[in-house]
């Protein structure tokens, strides 16, 4: 029997097992999304894609085991009948109760179930994918490449062309990855960056997306305590998209300032909580970066999202491009020091501003994700209806559609759906206003 090579869990990792073990649920370990395809599928061929995807992405092949109460991962050569079940809906209902009981359940990642896949019949009538992936494998921009990957084998494999070429090993990111991990000395220099950088500022305010409006959280916080993020952890996800008209204006803006959309959108977040928690100026905000530098990461499927802990300072009595410019720098400094993980982040908190363990978790938690969406593919990622987190926002960006996405997932024992269609609609608003006139200050914003 062939010697497997086991190696310990990267910091992306990390994050998600943390995760896990700070909620009384374990469905964070799961990601659910679909793919519906305009044209009809043909489900033989769609089968062999399959097979062959997860010869290419070696990621799909990660299989997880406990070695001196730890646990470890290691690479099987290949998949064998991976079960794939056919599933047709008659109606919208039926539809979601199927994926809504799906998500509800974990993967079972330590017995070997890292991906499962159904083959179906949309409700109206169109030919869709649905997948439920471990995300200790995968994350958001990893199912990019892994989606993009699987229609390009399709393509080849029903017009009896060549394959084309295979994304990169995710065991040599992981090989890479674990150097930085073990590395004590990068680890202690990143601790004191922030252990400085929090000591010379003053305690953050908690300023949820749902403002003054949430009485439980306005209760809690005078207890000085947070149960309700770990104990009533129910979410729901909701999606809004930007005007194309917005969509213009801050590609246009980003081209003329030299700032990403990353940046913007998730400052604008951030402005969008002053402005409805009483202008608060210090937030304590979480960003999730793919962490992928290097051209060779950026075409490789696999589980590479990192945390980093953003102390945001809003000066209301300077301008947005001020702001701006300040925040960007900040941005610098944090990207930097990415190597600490999210729990020594936590405990920096808790040791600097002295709050209750449990208070230290943050507001907000935001990543940016690039998608190159194949054509003619609809995509749709779903909530797990539990999260740790108070409140999760994305900005999908599709590169070829220039369409801009905000996905939001927030506990609904703290936000009401109406609450995030008002914090989409302050959103909307800011950044209507930033891109237009930079030289605004920030106390002039209106929502």
């Amino acid at each position: 029997m062939k010697e497997r090579t086991l190696y310990d869990l990267i910091a992306a990792q990390d994050l998600v097992i943390l995760q896990c073990k700070y909620t009384l649920f374990k469905r964070v370990v799961n990601i659910t999304f679909s793919a519906k395809s305009d044209e009809k599928i043909d489900w033989d061929i769609m089968r062999k894609t399959i097979q062959e995807v997860i010869k290419r992405n070696d990621c799909l092949r990660l299989r997880f085991c406990k070695k001196d109460k730890k646990i470890m991962q290691y690479f099987v050569d290949e998949v064998e009948n991976l079960n794939i079940k056919h599933v047709e809906f008659k109606t919208q209902k039926q539809q979601e109760n199927f994926i809504k009981k799906e998500t509800s359940k974990p993967t079972q990642y330590m017995k070997g179930e890292v991906i499962k896949v159904f083959f179906c019949k949309s409700y109206d009538g169109k030919d869709m994918l649905l997948f439920k992936v471990c995300h200790l494998i995968l994350d958001m921009y990893g199912i990019n490449i892994l989606l993009k990957d699987i229609f390009d084998v399709y393509t080849a494999l029903k017009n009896g062309e060549s394959l084309p070429p295979q994304p990169n090993s995710f065991e040599e990111i992981i090989k890479k990855d674990l150097l930085k991990k073990n590395n004590e000395s990068l680890i202690a220099e990143n601790k004191k960056f922030y252990q400085e950088y929090l000591e010379a500022r003053e305690r953050p305010y908690y300023a949820g997306v749902h403002g003054l409006d949430s009485k439980l959280a306005k209760k809690e916080f005078d207890k000085h305590s947070v149960k309700m993020f770990f104990i009533n952890c129910d979410t729901e996800g909701s999606m809004f998209s930007f005007s194309k008209e917005l969509v213009d204006k801050i590609i246009t803006f980003c081209e003329k300032t030299k700032t990403t959309p990353a940046n913007l959108i998730f400052y604008a977040c951030s402005l969008c909580q002053s402005k409805m928690n009483n202008n608060v100026e210090n937030l304590l905000q979480l960003e999730l970066c793919n962490c992928r530098a290097t051209a060779y990461e950026k075409n490789t499927a696999g589980t590479k999202v990192q945390s980093v802990g953003c102390y945001i300072n809003i000066n209301q009595e300077q301008t947005i491009d001020e702001n701006l410019k300040q925040f960007k720098k900040n941005q610098f400094d944090f990207y930097k020091h990415i190597g600490i993980s999210e729990m020594d982040f936590t405990r920096l908190v808790h040791n600097t501003y002295h709050d209750p363990f449990l208070r230290t978790y943050f507001a907000l938690t935001f990543s940016f994700i690039p998608m190159k969406k194949p054509k003619g593919v609809d995509f749709q990622i779903y909530s797990n209806g539990k999260c740790a987190l108070p409140a999760y926002v994305a900005a999908m960006y599709d590169v070829d559609s220039k369409d801009i996405s905000m996905v939001y997932d927030c506990q609904t024992k703290l936000t009401t759906r109406e609450q995030v269609k008002n914090f989409h609609y302050n959103l909307e608003n800011v950044l209507n206003q930033i891109v237009t006139n930079t030289n605004i200050k920030i106390k002039d914003l209106k929502i």
